[in-house]
């Protein structure tokens, strides 16, 4: 696990002695291209909450729990209602990115899923 500049987490599977090498290279990729990414995974999102606020990206996950949910990675993003801020119960949701089982290999395309919804707070550090 690493922490980036804006505090995003990113995890990254273990493989023996330490991270995974391949993990480590798509780490790199996903966060180059997150700024690509983000909107396209709030835009999934922000249906299903109301009101004003914003979206602070806490996680990128390559490891177990994107594993779990048959995903290349899941991103968490938390909800942080206006004039408040971030919190251990602040509603969050992990959207998950799939490679689709037949793909061309020269044109990665990610599916876009919704894997955990509203109401589980997460650790704070």
């Amino acid at each position: 696990m690493t922490r980036l500049a804006d505090d995003t987490e990113i995890v990254v599977a273990a493989d023996g002695n330490g991270p995974s090498p391949l993990g480590i290279d798509k780490a790199i990729a996903i966060v180059q291209s997150r700024f690509y990414l983000e909107p396209r995974a709030i835009q999934l999102i922000a249906p299903f909450l109301k009101g004003r606020g914003s979206w602070r990206l806490l996680t990128i996950d390559f490891g177990v729990e994107a594993l779990r949910h048959a995903s290349e990675f899941l991103m968490c993003f938390a909800f942080v209602a206006a004039n408040t801020t971030l919190c251990g119960t602040s509603p969050y949701f992990e959207v998950g990115f799939a490679l689709p089982k037949q793909r061309p290999l020269e044109d990665p395309v990610f599916l876009l899923t919704v894997k955990t919804i509203v109401g589980i707070p997460f650790p704070m550090a």
